[in-house]
C-alpha cells in the first residue's frame, strides 16, 4: 500500500504509527497555490517552468525541484503499474485541495497511459476530535492521525472524474472556469473541494480597476490598522495575522514572502519593504532576525483595503 500525504510533517507522523509499518509513505512536495499552473503538470517543459519560478520566487534550487518531481512521480507511477492500493491523506484547505486535484487529474489519465486503473481511497480531514482549531494533519499526534484510518473511503469513478475536471478549471488560472465547475454537478460530488475553489475566487482579483486578491487586501488592512510605530510591521507579524485570518488557504511562509515581493515590485508598489536584505528563502538560516525587515504601506496601497 502507498500512502500519499500533503507534505513531510504528516508523512513523518504517519510513519510513527504502528498501522503502516509495511507500507510506503510518500510525502507529496508541491505548492499549487503558487506559481505557474499547467494542465499536464508532469511534462518536462511544465516542470522546467515551475523550477525556474521556484528558484526565483522561493529560492528552491531549480535542479533540486526537478529531481524531487521526478522521484515522487516515479513512486506514484510504479504504485499504479503494480496495482498497489493508494491512500490519499489530505485536508480541507486550498493548499491541499489544489494538490489533490492535480493528483486526481494525473490518476484519472493513468489508465490510458499505463494500462492500469488506480486503486484509490482517501481520508479528507475537515475536523478531528480533540484537535482544537484544526488547521492540518501536521498538528495531530501519531495516535490522532492513525485514528483517522477507519474513516477512509474508496474514491469512486465519479469522484475521480470530478476531481480531474476541478484541476482543469483551477489550472486554467481564471475565475470563469472555476465558476463553471462550481455550477456543475461536480461541486455536489466533491463538496470539500468546492468550498476550496470558492475560496480561490477570492484570491483572484476581479476586473474592477485596482482590485486585489484577499491575501493582498488583508495585508494592506493589517498595515493600515497600525498607528504610530505599528504602522510598519515585521514580515513574521504580517504572516501570523494574515494566515490566521485565512485557514481555508493553508498558506506557508514562503508563499507569503512571494506575495510581499510582488506587492513591493514595479513602478506603483502597494507596500514598501524597508531592508537591504531579500526576504527569507528556502535556504534561510534559522533563527531569523525579523527586525531586519519593516513593511509599510506605499502610496498606491493606501485606500485599496
Amino acid at each position: 500500500m502507498l500512502h500519499i500525504t500533503n507534505g513531510d510533517h504528516a508523512a513523518a507522523l504517519l510513519g510513527q504509527t504502528k498501522l503502516f509499518e509495511s507500507d510506503r509513505i510518500l510525502p507529496w512536495r508541491e505548492s499549487w497555490i503558487d506559481g505557474p499552473l499547467s494542465l499536464e503538470w508532469w511534462g518536462q517543459a511544465e516542470t522546467s517552468e515551475r523550477a525556474e519560478w521556484m528558484e526565483h520566487d522561493f529560492g528552491v534550487p531549480g535542479e533540486h525541484y526537478r529531481r524531487e518531481c521526478e522521484a515522487q512521480l516515479a513512486v506514484l507511477t510504479s504504485a499504479v503499474k503494480e496495482g498497489e492500493d493508494i491512500v490519499l491523506w489530505f485536508e480541507y484547505d486550498l493548499f491541499d485541495q489544489a494538490m489533490l486535484a492535480a493528483l486526481l487529474y494525473w490518476l484519472w489519465r493513468a489508465e490510458a497511459r499505463l494500462g492500469q486503473a488506480p486503486k484509490l481511497c482517501w481520508i479528507i480531514a475537515e475536523e478531528v476530535a480533540g484537535a482544537v482549531d484544526f488547521r492540518g494533519l501536521g498538528q495531530l499526534s501519531p495516535e490522532q492521525l492513525g485514528g483517522l484510518w477507519p474513516e477512509r473511503k474508496a474514491v469512486s469513478v465519479e469522484e475521480l472524474a470530478a476531481g480531474a475536471r476541478a484541476w482543469e478549471a483551477y489550472a486554467a488560472g481564471g475565475r470563469e472556469p472555476i465558476k463553471a465547475w462550481l455550477l456543475s454537478q461536480d461541486a455536489a460530488v466533491l463538496p470539500v473541494m468546492a468550498a476550496a475553489l470558492r475560496f480561490q475566487l477570492q484570491r483572484i482579483p476581479t476586473e474592477a480597476a485596482g482590485d486585489v486578491g484577499i491575501v493582498e487586501r488583508l495585508t494592506l488592512q493589517a498595515l493600515a490598522a497600525g498607528e504610530g510605530d505599528l504602522s510598519s510591521l515585521r514580515p513574521d507579524q504580517l504572516f501570523r495575522t494574515v494566515s490566521a485570518a485565512l485557514p481555508m488557504l493553508g498558506m506557508g511562509d514562503l508563499s507569503y514572502w512571494a506575495v510581499l515581493k510582488r506587492m513591493s515590485a514595479g513602478e506603483s508598489p502597494l507596500i514598501i519593504i524597508d531592508s537591504e536584505e531579500s526576504l527569507p528563502g528556502y535556504d534561510a538560516v534559522h533563527p531569523i532576525e525579523w527586525s531586519n525587515w519593516q513593511i509599510r504601506l506605499a502610496a498606491d496601497g493606501i485606500g485599496k483595503q
